[in-house]
């Protein structure tokens, strides 16, 4: 009777082994899944994070955007120069916008217009990201100092839309494997 009791414990901690090498394995599957995503969404957002427009009265919009990440921590750098109103004096503004992943909804939309109606120079496509319960957490800072907090990110995106729509696809997984490590 001690012999089955015996190989019931080793079966038994040879399960939990298991589970916890399987459990190891996923966590780092999820790391792998979540490297490469943010790689993916880096590439695109180095190289599609800008636009310019102009008007014939000489107003100017530019901007340029660099994303960080720090795990599930976003950093969106932004430098934006304008001349919107007389006398067209341009102006640079650096500021970053800071969000974490497992606080966005993982439905992320790929669309020609952003939510206010603004579209992109080139037929260029815009990514929205929100967050998941609609709280300001999405937050804008200017040289440490807090300038703004919303729930919606439009980023800009590429005129092709397969490609955007692969940009969106990696942030949805992105926030899907962070909100699994909560």
């Amino acid at each position: 009777m001690n012999e089955s009791i015996k190989s019931a414990g080793l079966a038994f901690a040879g399960l939990l082994i298991l589970g916890a090498c399987a459990m190891s394995f996923s966590a780092i599957a999820q790391q792998d899944g979540l490297k490469s995503c943010e790689d993916f969404i880096h590439r695109f957002v180095e190289k599609n994070g800008f636009y310019q427009s102009s008007a014939p009265n000489g107003e100017f919009l530019s901007e340029r955007d660099h994303i960080a990440f720090d795990g599930c921590k976003v950093t969106l750098h932004v430098l934006t120069v304008g001349a919107d109103e007389p006398p067209y004096k341009r102006e640079s503004v650096n500021f970053d916008t800071l969000f974490n992943l497992k606080n966005m909804d993982p439905e992320v939309a790929a669309s020609p217009k952003d939510l206010n109606g603004n579209t992109l120079p080139d037929s260029r496509e815009w990514v929205i990201l929100r967050t998941a319960d609609r709280n300001e957490s999405i937050l804008m800072r200017r040289g440490g100092a807090l300038v703004s907090s919303s729930s919606v990110l439009p980023l800009q995106g590429g005129a092709n839309h397969q490609e955007t729509q692969k940009l969106a696809d990696a942030f949805s997984h992105a926030i899907a494997i962070c909100r699994q490590e909560r």
